[in-house]
C-alpha cells in the first residue's frame, strides 16, 4: 500500500509538473485566447442589448449585433482619441521638456537627504538607510525594464495581438456552437461537471472583467480631478497612468501611486503629503465602499492569497499573468469547493 501511494504521488508530481511546463511554453497562446474571451464578456452585455432591438418588425441577427457592437466602441475609442490626443498630447510634450529639470531636482533631493542623514543619523543606521535607498532605487529601475521588456514581448507577437478582437468576435457570434463542439470533444461522463465548471468561470469572469473595466475608469477620472484641484502638473496624463495600472488588483494602485507622488515630491515636499493623502483616502473608500459594490464577491479571496496568486502570474507569464492571477485563482477556489461537494455528497443519506 505504501508503495502504491508513493506511486501515485510521484505520478501525480510528474503530471502536474508537465502541466506547468506546458502551461508556460503555450503562455501567449493562452493569454491571447483569455483576453479575446475576456474583450468577449465586456462586449456581451452591448450585444446582447442590440440583439434585443428590432429592424423591420424582426430582431438583428447575431452577426449583424456583435458587428454594429465593434463599430459602435471603435467609434467612441476614436472620439475619445481625437478628444483626448490634444490635452495628452500637449501634457506629456511638457513632460519631457522638463525631464531635465526633474533629473537635476532629483537629484538635488537625494544630495540632500544623504548630507541630513550623514549629519543627524548614526553610521550604523545611516548605512542600513544607504542600502535600503539603493535597493529601492535598483527595485524601481527594474520594474520600468520588466514593463519594458513586457511590452517588447507583446509588440513582438503582434499577430496574437491582432488575433485577439477576431478571436473575440467569433466568441461573441458563434458562442453556443463552440460551447457544443468543445463538449463533443470530452467523453460524455464528464460533460455535466464540465457545464459546471464552465458556468463557475463565466460568472468569475464576467464579473471580474466588467468591475475592473468600471475600476479602471473610476480611478482615471477621480485621480485626473484630484490632482488638478490639488494643482499637481500633467493631471490628465497621471490619470491616465492610475487608470491603467488599476487593472492590477491589490497592488496595481500602488505601482500607480509611487510615480506621481515622486513627481510631487519635486514640485514640493507639502503637494508630496497632499497627493499621498489623497491616494490614501481613495484606496480607503474604493475598499469598503465601491470595490464590493463593482465586483461584489466573485472572487471571495483573501488579499493574501491574491498576493501569491500575483506572485505566481507574474512567474508564469509576466504582466498579463498578473492581470489574470486573480479570477485564476478564484475559479480554482470554487473548483476544490465543488470537488469536496461531489465527495461527500455520495456518503450523505437522503432525507425520509
Amino acid at each position: 500500500m505504501a508503495i502504491e501511494r508513493w506511486v501515485r504521488i510521484t505520478v501525480g508530481i510528474v503530471l502536474a509538473a508537465t502541466a506547468v511546463f506546458l502551461l508556460y511554453r503555450l503562455r501567449f497562446a493562452l493569454i491571447t485566447i483569455t483576453l479575446a474571451a475576456m474583450l468577449a464578456y465586456a462586449l456581451l452585455p452591448l450585444v446582447d442589448w442590440i440583439g434585443r432591438l428590432r429592424l423591420a418588425g424582426r430582431p438583428v441577427p447575431r452577426v449583424g449585433a456583435v458587428a454594429f457592437a465593434y463599430v459602435l466602441v471603435i467609434a467612441v475609442i476614436a472620439g475619445v482619441f481625437v478628444i483626448a490626443t490634444g490635452p495628452v498630447s500637449a501634457e506629456f510634450q511638457r513632460f519631457v521638456q522638463n525631464m531635465g529639470q526633474y533629473e537635476v531636482q532629483f537629484g538635488t533631493l537625494v544630495a540632500n537627504a544623504r548630507a541630513s542623514l550623514d549629519r543627524d543619523v548614526p553610521p550604523s543606521v545611516r548605512k542600513q538607510l544607504d542600502d535600503a535607498l539603493n535597493g529601492a532605487g535598483m527595485l524601481f529601475v527594474n520594474a520600468l525594464g520588466r514593463v519594458a521588456q513586457a511590452a517588447g514581448r507583446w509588440l513582438s507577437h503582434v499577430v496574437e495581438v491582432i488575433l485577439i478582437p477576431i478571436l473575440a468576435f467569433y466568441f461573441l457570434v458563434d458562442l453556443p456552437t463552440l460551447k457544443q463542439e468543445l463538449l463533443e470533444f470530452l467523453p460524455s461522463r464528464v460533460r455535466a461537471s464540465t457545464l459546471e465548471a464552465a458556468r463557475l468561470a463565466d460568472r468569475i469572469v464576467a464579473g471580474y472583467v466588467r468591475g475592473q473595466l468600471i475600476l479602471m475608469a473610476i480611478s482615471g477620472i477621480v485621480v485626473w480631478i484630484g490632482l488638478a484641484v490639488i494643482g499637481l502638473r500633467f493631471p490628465l496624463l497621471l490619470g491616465m497612468v492610475a487608470g491603467l495600472t488599476r487593472a492590477i488588483p491589490v497592488v496595481g494602485p500602488v505601482f500607480g501611486a509611487i510615480p506621481i507622488v515622486g513627481l510631487a515630491l519635486l514640485q514640493s515636499p507639502g503637494t508630496a503629503v497632499t497627493v499621498l493623502v489623497f491616494f490614501v483616502v481613495l484606496q480607503l473608500v474604493e475598499s469598503k465602499f465601491i470595490l464590493p459594490q463593482v465586483i461584489g464577491h466573485e472572487l471571495n479571496l483573501h488579499a493574501a492569497t491574491i498576493l501569491l496568486a500575483l506572485l505566481v502570474g507574474d512567474a508564469l507569464f509576466g504582466l498579463m499573468g498578473m492581470f489574470l492571477a486573480a479570477p485564476a485563482a478564484a475559479f480554482l477556489k470554487e473548483m476544490r469547493t465543488l470537488a469536496e461537494e461531489r465527495v461527500v455528497a455520495p456518503g450523505d443519506t437522503p432525507a425520509g
